[in-house]
């Protein structure tokens, strides 16, 4: 047997077995993020930057706990800026979170994030998701 067919069966060894593994990564949902992702996820960071969005991350949070007992949340409330990003770097990288959760107000779901927001879902690569904290109505 010549050496280049030796090497030309291991190289196409090693793309079935690649293959094969990213086949059942896709099955399980590991690639591609999104919602099969956030299901599994099982530490997660929730973000406010108010007292109102800290409210809807803390009534969120005893939603999310009735459905899965062992769901680990940190919620930080911090205000716009250097600081909650800091904030936020520090957390992911003492706690490990799978993914974050950003608290934006009702009235910004079609408007533009904050700028410290669209840092954090440059900077991050683990999966970040979005709700909102519903508008209060004036009486």
């Amino acid at each position: 047997m010549s050496v280049w067919l030796a090497i030309g069966l291991v190289v196409i060894g090693l793309v079935v077995v690649a293959l094969a593994i990213l086949a059942a990564d896709i099955a399980r949902g590991d690639v591609g993020g999104g919602r099969h992702t956030m299901a599994r996820a099982r530490r997660l960071l929730i973000i406010a930057t108010d007292e109102e969005t800290g409210e809807e991350a803390d009534r969120w949070v005893r939603e999310q706990r009735s459905e899965k007992a062992d769901l680990q949340c940190f919620v930080l409330v911090e205000s716009e800026g250097q600081d909650l990003f800091m904030a936020v770097q520090d957390v992911v990288e003492r706690e490990r979170p799978d993914a974050l959760i950003l608290v934006h107000h009702e009235e910004e779901r079609h408007g533009h994030e904050a700028p410290t927001f669209d840092r954090i879902r440059e900077q991050f690569t683990i999966p970040i998701d979005t709700i909102y904290a519903p508008a209060r109505s004036e009486a």
